[in-house]
């Protein structure tokens, strides 16, 4: 089928994407080699393609059977946005799964050689893939493989299960050591280790007499001044006394040097 798309697009391959055989609209895939200074043992740069503008309904599988065309498919990741690192891993995939990646997103598919990548670069013009190879899934049949899915096989969770615990037994086992088993043990023994104590030091003259100052200070701090509410209207009566008599002072010296004031030309 042909396009009247571009077949480049700065340094992207432009190939197109069609939903099913009967779809007659075509979406476009753009991906180039995946070129980062970082090294990375998940996503080598000489057989990592990195692939943009994929669509929701593109899955691990869906994009496995289109690139093995060009070669053997090692891996898929699939993230939200470029990333050069390492993919999100989970140890206990049934009890704490990794989020699902939807709507539009970006792909690095890793090919077991080089050849697989060289292959994909050298696509044909105007070349258009189809995504899924047989009817999609849609009402009750779509709903019944969903709860298929998420259903767990006892024996793996068993496992997975026994394997958490074993892990947790391990952490608290490795606390309580380093904690210096201060824990009673079954008949009521509890182990106590030898610490060195630090022997005191002696205080110099001075040192003293600064704490003793800081000691009344803090004292002196600690005091509450006018609690009660009689308190505080006599503290301003004798402030509002004192601020009366300062001023006749200062009226009486005023006057004073006003009287001592006298005319004397030579």
């Amino acid at each position: 089928m042909c396009t009247d798309t571009p077949h480049n697009v700065q340094g992207f391959k432009v190939v197109g994407l069609k939903y099913d055989n009967e779809s007659k609209g075509v979406h476009q895939l753009l991906w180039k080699p995946h070129r980062v200074k970082m090294y990375s043992k998940y996503k080598p740069a000489d057989c990592t393609l990195f692939v943009v503008n994929v669509p929701p309904y593109c899955t691990t599988e869906v994009f496995q059977r289109l690139f093995s065309v060009y070669g053997k498919v090692r891996w898929v990741f699939f993230h939200k946005k470029p990333n050069s690192g390492p993919p999100p891993t989970t140890k206990y995939p049934r009890i704490s799964p990794l989020p699902v990646v939807t709507g539009f997103k970006v792909a690095y598919v890793v090919f077991i050689d080089p050849s697989g990548l060289k292959a994909a670069m050298s696509v044909p013009a105007h070349t258009v893939l189809v995504a899924s190879s047989s009817s999609p899934l849609t009402g009750i049949n779509k709903w019944q493989a969903e709860y298929n899915e998420n259903m767990m096989l006892v024996c793996i969770t068993r496992q997975e299960v026994k394997d958490l615990m074993e892990e947790y037994d391990r952490k608290t086992q490795a606390k309580k050591e380093a904690a210096g088993n201060l824990e009673a043990d079954e008949d009521g023994w509890v182990t106590v280790t030898s610490m060195k104590k630090k022997k005191p030091r002696l205080a110099k003259v001075g040192e003293l007499k600064d704490t003793k100052s800081k000691k009344r200070k803090n004292k002196k701090k600690q005091e509450l001044v006018n609690f009660y509410a009689f308190q505080t209207r006599q503290a301003r009566m004798d402030n509002l006394a004192q601020l009366r008599k300062k001023f006749d002072e200062d009226k009486k010296r005023i006057t004073q040097m006003k009287a001592s004031r006298k005319f004397r030309p030579y």
